[in-house]
């Protein structure tokens, strides 16, 4: 994912360098940026939800305090770290899209 939206970023740059772009080329770059921003909208919730069970899985270790909560925290805290660096990549491209559109339609 992260090497999809580098990619559209790139190609948008590129409209945007030229200072000129066909409305089929915008309307590429809309799609694109629809499709990212599902993409951050499902993330936003799939990080949400590890998240919380994170934080479940936190209160049953301190509860319970044996190895199958500890690994079980742990696990969940790892998960949890690759979606929230997931989730801050999509979101930088998406918000570096919207600009780029932004400038392409000035």
């Amino acid at each position: 994912m992260r090497k999809k939206i580098s990619n559209a970023i790139e190609w948008a740059q590129r409209l945007a360098e030229r200072k000129e772009a066909s409305q089929k080329e915008l309307e590429r770059l809309d799609r694109r940026i629809a499709y990212f921003q599902n993409e951050r909208f499902v993330h936003l919730i799939t990080t949400a939800f590890v998240g919380l069970t994170a934080m479940i899985s936190l209160v049953v270790f301190i509860t319970l305090a044996n190895y199958f909560t500890f690994a079980l925290l742990a696990a969940l805290t790892t998960l949890f770290s690759a979606y929230v660096l997931h989730y801050y990549v999509l979101e930088n491209g998406v918000q570096k899209l919207c600009d780029l559109a932004d400038k392409l339609l000035e």
